[in-house]
């Protein structure tokens, strides 16, 4: 009994236990993995697409030497459905920069596909890239695509060049619902 009061007494001294298990996902949560080498301050990276409720995570961990540590974390950066052809992924470019791929290619006539090609830059990893294509399976003439480089502001509607005023954004304040303005969905 003294021992379990001495113990009682010893756990406010004791050092906290990092909150490990909040982070923890089921491996049968992991829907995509990716991980590139790097040039420059990062040697490498890794990113993990998790599924959540009607999306996915996006966790981006990166080794600047001494390690991989959690790097980016962006909640709900995609849009997941419940079938096959509704389910997001990862990509690495040959440039080394990520795409986080989501889509409908198999339920309904309305087919479509995102693409968000993100890079690091600044010593953060940014929404660069967003591309946005979909098609009517049952009017072939009801077709479109976006395509936008939001390192420059120019891009692509359906052949017609624009501007947009939204800029490159840190991975984790882009959600699912974010797209940027002159191209429509």
């Amino acid at each position: 009994m003294r021992w379990f009061a001495a113990f009682l007494f010893m756990i406010p001294a004791m050092p906290a236990m990092p909150a490990l298990a909040a982070e923890m996902v089921p491996v049968a949560a992991v829907s995509s993995f990716a991980q590139s080498t790097m040039d420059g301050d990062l040697f490498r990276y890794r990113a993990v697409l998790v599924e959540v409720d009607d999306g996915a995570d996006l966790y981006i961990f990166a080794d600047k030497g001494d390690g991989m540590e959690l790097f980016a974390h962006a909640p709900s950066i995609a849009w997941r459905g419940d079938m096959f052809g509704q389910e997001p992924r990862l990509e690495v470019a040959a440039n080394t920069s990520l795409r986080v791929i989501s889509e409908n290619s198999s339920v309904g006539r309305d087919r479509w596909e995102q693409v968000l090609t993100i890079a690091y830059r600044d010593k953060r990893f940014v929404v660069a890239g967003y591309t946005y294509s979909h098609y009517d399976t049952l009017d072939p003439a009801a077709t479109g695509k976006c395509d936008v480089n939001l390192l420059s502001g120019r891009g692509i509607q359906d052949g017609r060049t624009f501007r947009t005023s939204m800029t490159a954004l840190p991975v984790d304040e882009w959600t699912m619902d974010t797209s940027p303005p002159g191209c429509s969905r």
